[in-house]
């Protein structure tokens, strides 16, 4: 692509924002004092997120996720998995129960959408969001595969079945979350990305959904050629690990997801300067359809911080929309 270039009017910027979200001081109250309407409280407050996701006009709308304890939580209910202790996830102030694999795999393919409130969405675009199998397996115990490759394998067989059974409720969208791709790899530890790729693979095979996978925690930099050789959908960066101006030569051949709103600090990015910076990078880049995100989930976040990272998310992508179709300077 030539530079300097204006920011081909085919390119495409949609938006999400997908993960657990912060729940509202009503719903904490109520979780504290295990409330016996727990349920229909869940249900108003996934109702409420939606609507904000709908207001700030994001392209595709997630599940807040507000009932799920941890992204790895609801798979306990998978036969040979059960709950076992506390452990900080990476380096946040939020912890996960890990699950120990004691037996083979089975029963699941529809425990996440046990979890999602699709009926909520019925007319809205829709994403959801899956651990990838590495993190999954990474972040979890096993007691019964005889090898890790065994392991990574059935547990990306579990997943894929989660994500055919998202896709037949017409998720348009399944962002697998890859945060230990990323932790692992900044920290200088050996990532057998040759594994990883098959393993993904699996994830996505037989699923008619997009199959997005997003990075964060870390810097990816340093393999971003190899992670485009996963047969993914698209490919994603947190830009608060991995600047976008370090992967600008690449030619991409996915969808490119960018995730330009940090959920890790309060502080609010200014919406020109954002969306002018992402213009004037995007047009030097080699890449075709963009989805703006958060860099990660917003639960970590004060519930009113998060509300208005969600509302800057929708305003930057139509001023970048705006821009990109010469409406504004």
């Amino acid at each position: 692509m030539d530079k300097g270039k204006d920011l081909d009017a085919s390119i495409e910027v949609e938006s999400y924002a997908v993960g657990i979200y912060p729940r509202s001081q009503l719903l904490v109250t109520a979780t504290r004092k295990n409330n016996q309407n727990l349920p229909e409280l869940f249900k108003k407050g996934k109702q409420s997120w939606i609507n904000v996701q709908r207001r700030v006009g994001l392209t595709y709308i997630a599940d807040p996720m507000i009932d799920w304890d941890d992204i790895f939580r609801p798979f306990a209910k998978v036969k040979g998995i059960s709950i076992g202790p506390l452990n900080r996830f990476f380096e946040t102030n939020t912890f996960y129960r890990r699950l120990i694999v004691s037996d083979v795999l089975e029963g699941y393919g529809r425990i996440a959408r046990s979890m999602l409130a699709l009926d909520l969405m019925k007319e809205d675009r829709k994403v959801a969001s899956l651990p990838d199998p590495y993190t999954f397996s990474m972040l979890n115990e096993n007691r019964y595969y005889k090898s890790y490759d065994e392991y990574l394998f059935a547990v990306a067989d579990m997943l894929n079945a989660e994500a055919k059974t998202l896709a037949n409720e017409g998720v348009e969208i399944i962002q697998l979350n890859a945060p230990a791709i990323a932790y692992d790899f900044s920290n200088g530890k050996l990532v057998e990305l040759t594994l990883i790729k098959d393993a993904i693979s699996r994830v996505k095979k037989g699923v008619k959904s997009k199959i997005y996978l997003y990075l964060y925690f870390g810097n990816v930099a340093g393999i971003f050629d190899e992670l485009l050789d996963i047969k993914v959908d698209g490919i994603g960066i947190d830009t608060s690990s991995t600047k976008l101006t370090s992967i600008v030569e690449h030619s991409i051949d996915k969808d490119l997801i960018i995730g330009i709103v940090d959920t890790m600090n309060t502080k609010l990015e200014e919406v020109k300067s954002t969306a002018s910076a992402l213009h004037f990078i995007l047009d030097r880049m080699d890449v075709k359809h963009v989805v703006l995100t958060t860099s990660n989930s917003l639960e970590y976040l004060p519930y009113r911080f998060a509300v208005k990272k969600v509302s800057i998310l929708g305003k930057i992508t139509r001023l970048l929309n705006a821009k990109q179709k010469g409406l504004t300077p």
